[in-house]
């Protein structure tokens, strides 16, 4: 028998030769030792991988500071709003009642005062609860590992989230003490609601801080962070005291408060506030949008800092005049006609300081967050409230006097530009108060070519419209602009007239304040003489006159009132076109300016796009007139009327009477080069060659300003139309070739403007699209003109949502 066999007697066990025992136990402590290998490689690994996940976990977003709302206040200093981009409302450690901090330890980590992040009995117990109840009805997850969560990582629900929440909580608990740790988890823990943090749960669910939450109130919060949706009392109000009464109940049963205590708690119905949304009211959006956009240009912080750094904002907006230009707005009644989509803005400045008091920016129901604002961003043709600035002022500074006489006929001006008066009437001769007044067209013309294109130019840029090289030419006395303007531009444009001569630069920001108090911004009345006072008051006396004779009368009220009407047609192109062949009776912009001694309003009324479908059935002297007559009235309801006062020492020019495009008038096509050089004036036999006009005396502090020309603002005559002057002023210009389209801005030889919108914004939701036809044209960068407040580079970036070279003005 060998040593490996076996014996097989009966009787006797079977055993195993001592070699094979030997292999068995050779084979047996490979075995073990591979085992002790595997095991102890797998804890090194596991050691060596978590000191490494450990030394990478970065806590550094912890440390951050905390984001803060913007708060925005009124010229009262009382809170408009407060914005923010953030989720959360931050508030200190000190501010949470001790009720509050026990009721989420007890309810979510009895143990958080014992472990150092991670609570391995709890975990045992919980893994015990579950696999006997076969399903998963308790967490182990400590508040450590809930905030590791909530700031570090994403929400995935993997194994390895799991682990980096662990090591994260471990190291977090070896950073920050409990209390700060508590700090941060209350602030940035869900509570429902879109309420990130217990301040904002505080105030969406009691409309409190939470210093002031009660011992019932401070469970019912604590208990939602494990299911918001399912405990909410306001979707599930009886699972929400359910899970109240627990909190409360743990409470008792860990000592933190009383078994008396809790019962009058548990006994204490829930009263919810009744405002449960969490943005914070904004009464006046569009106003708001202007702020942080005047914010962020002068400050360079971007909006995200601006929303989130704690900034304190403090606004020239009157809540009386707000408030007034709002109701206007709110109630459709005074939008008469609106075929749709139909968009209005108002601007209310302080006539004496540029103060803006009131603004609203549309007339969009859903106010979205820094939506195109038509009182600041827009760039449409002002139609004829431009000629004050850029035809009439020029002309007093010039030496031509109110009751000088212009030839209001059928006229050709250099490079077939022939403009025409609304209703194709024309009106023989007028004084320039009264052609002012009436909105007369061609001698708004006559009267720019008397002073000078250039001049006109200079001066439109001095009151700060954003004029371009290629706004020079005729059609500019009624409103031709490249880009157009906005109404925040004209109302600043006028404030010169109610200010004694003075330009008030228009603001909304007087100071802003960073979350420790320190003033980062300071904006004060920044006010330039750009008229003369006698001059100033002289187009007050006749811009009167377009309220209570001429065109304005819609804007009157109980006391002093000037200003100007403007409107922009619809271009002569084949969209508007009636079967007959003529152009459809409608407008394209309706404009009213005005004043009083106390406040400049400028209204615009027009479509985003205007199309077949959409166009204004009205002009300026009819609905922007009406709406700057409700506004005014009640936003001076209860002021000292006052009226324009004269400036010391002043006097009406006199001198005799000139006359402008008289008998002589047709050379105004073919005028000689050297007399349009020398500055010399057509005049007929009423006035002296070479006779200096007379002036108004000006106070000795009151020189008139020197080579000043008018600014756009006028009658409503095709806006744009006619072929510019050359740029030297002494030679006429040619049409355009047959078959090529004008520059935008101009007209064809026929007079007619071709519609192209601007790029780059689209028309809000549900409201109208361009024409097929529409084409693009980009635009340069407007020069910045020294002087020029607001405008004289354009307002803002954005692009008007529609053409602002498409219409002409007419005359009303």
């Amino acid at each position: 028998m060998t040593d490996t066999e076996q014996t097989d007697k009966p009787g006797k066990k079977d055993r195993t030769t001592p070699k094979k025992k030997r292999k068995a136990r050779k084979i047996a402590g490979f075995v073990v030792l591979g085992a002790l290998v595997v095991v102890l490689g797998a804890g090194a690994w596991a050691a060596k991988t978590g000191i490494e996940m450990y030394r990478q976990t970065d806590l550094s977003k912890l440390a951050q500071e905390p984001p803060m709302p913007l708060r925005v206040y009124d010229a009262n200093k009382e809170l408009i709003t407060e914005l923010t981009n953030s989720r959360m409302e931050y508030v200190p450690y000190s501010a949470f009642p001790k009720m509050l901090t026990d009721a989420i330890v007890a309810v979510e980590d009895s143990r958080f005062y014992e472990h150092d992040g991670i609570d391995y009995k709890g975990l045992s117990r919980a893994l015990f609860t579950n696999v006997k109840n076969g399903e998963v009805v308790q967490g182990g997850s400590t508040i450590t590992q809930q905030l590791a969560k909530v700031k570090l990582f994403s929400s995935e629900q993997t194994l390895q989230r799991k682990i980096n929440e662990a090591v994260a909580a471990l190291k977090i608990e070896n950073n920050y003490g409990k209390e700060q740790i508590l700090e941060l988890y209350l602030n940035y823990i869900y509570y429902g609601r879109g309420a990130w943090g217990i301040e904002r749960a505080s105030q969406i669910y009691f409309g409190k801080k939470t210093p002031e939450l009660t011992l019932a109130e401070a469970a019912l919060l604590a208990g939602l962070p494990k299911s918001p949706n399912a405990y909410s009392p306001l979707n599930n109000p009886d699972k929400a005291k359910e899970r109240r009464d627990l909190v409360l109940s743990m409470m008792a049963s860990q000592g933190k408060i009383t078994a008396e205590e809790r019962d009058l708690a548990q006994n204490e119905p829930i009263k919810l506030t009744e405002n449960t949304s969490l943005s914070a009211s904004n009464k006046y959006p569009t106003y708001v949008d202007y702020v942080i956009q005047e914010t962020l240009d002068k400050t360079k912080m971007s909006e995200q800092d601006i929303l989130s750094s704690g900034l304190e904002i403090y606004t020239n907006l009157d809540p009386k005049v707000q408030d007034a230009a709002e109701a206007v707005y709110r109630d459709k009644k005074n939008f008469p006609g609106d075929k749709g989509g139909l968009q209005s803005s108002v601007v209310v400045l302080d006539a004496k300081t540029g103060a803006v008091k009131g603004l609203v920016g549309s007339r969009s129901e859903t106010k979205e967050f820094r939506a195109f604002n038509y009182a600041t961003q827009l760039q449409r043709q002002p139609g004829s409230t431009i000629k004050p600035l850029v035809v009439y002022t020029p002309a007093l500074l010039a030496g031509f006097k109110p009751q000088d006489l212009i030839n209001d006929t059928e006229t050709e001006f250099a490079g077939g530009y022939k403009p025409n008066n609304y209703g194709h009437r024309f009106h023989g001769w007028v004084t320039m108060e009264e052609a002012l007044a009436q909105s007369y067209n061609i001698p708004a013309v006559a009267m720019m070519k008397e002073v000078g294109v250039e001049k006109a130019l200079a001066f439109g840029r001095k009151a700060g419209l954003p004029l371009e090289d290629d706004d020079r030419g005729y059609g500019l006395a009624l409103g031709g602009m490249k880009y157009g303007t906005s109404p925040l531009v004209m109302a600043q444009a006028y404030t010169m007239y109610a200010n004694g001569g003075n330009l008030a630069r228009a603001y909304a920001v007087t100071q802003v304040k960073d979350r420790s108090g320190n003033v980062i911004l300071e904006q004060k009345t920044n006010t330039e003489r750009v008229i003369d006072a006698n001059t100033a008051y002289t187009m007050s006396e006749m811009l009167q006159k377009v309220i209570t004779e001429g065109s304005g009368r819609n804007a009157r009220l109980n006391r002093d009132v000037a200003g100007k009407t403007g409107t922009t047609q619809l271009p002569d192109v084949a969209e508007f076109r009636t079967s007959s062949g003529g152009v459809i009776d409608g407008s394209k912009d309706a404009w009213f300016v005005g004043y009083t001694p106390e406040l400049v309003t400028a209204v615009w009324v027009g479509y985003p796009v205007t199309n077949r479908e959409h166009y204004l059935t009205t002009g300026g002297d009819k609905l922007p007139a009406a709406i700057f007559q409700k506004i005014m009235s009640q936003a001076l309801k209860g002021k000292p009327v006052t009226a324009f006062k004269a400036p010391q020492g002043y006097r009406l020019a006199g001198g005799k009477i000139q006359r402008i495009n008289g008998e002589n008038g047709k050379a105004y096509a073919s005028a000689d080069s050297r007399e349009r050089k020398s500055g010399s004036r057509t005049r007929t036999a009423d006035s002296t060659a070479g006779e200096s006009p007379a002036t108004a005396t000006p106070s000795p502090s009151q020189t008139p300003v020197e080579g000043a020309g008018a600014t756009p603002g006028g009658k409503e005559t095709p806006a744009g139309t006619g072929s510019p002057p050359p740029k030297d002023g002494t030679a006429s210009v040619k049409p355009p070739a047959a078959g090529s389209e004008p520059p935008e801005g101009t007209a064809k030889p026929s007079g007619e403007v071709t519609p192209s919108p601007s790029p780059g914004v689209k028309p809000p939701s549900g409201e109208a699209t361009p024409s097929a036809s529409a084409k693009p044209t980009p635009k340069p960068q407007a020069k910045k003109e020294e002087g020029a407040g607001v405008s004289a580079a354009r307002p803002s970036p954005v692009p008007s949502p529609s053409p602002s070279g498409a219409g002409t003005a007419v005359g009303y």
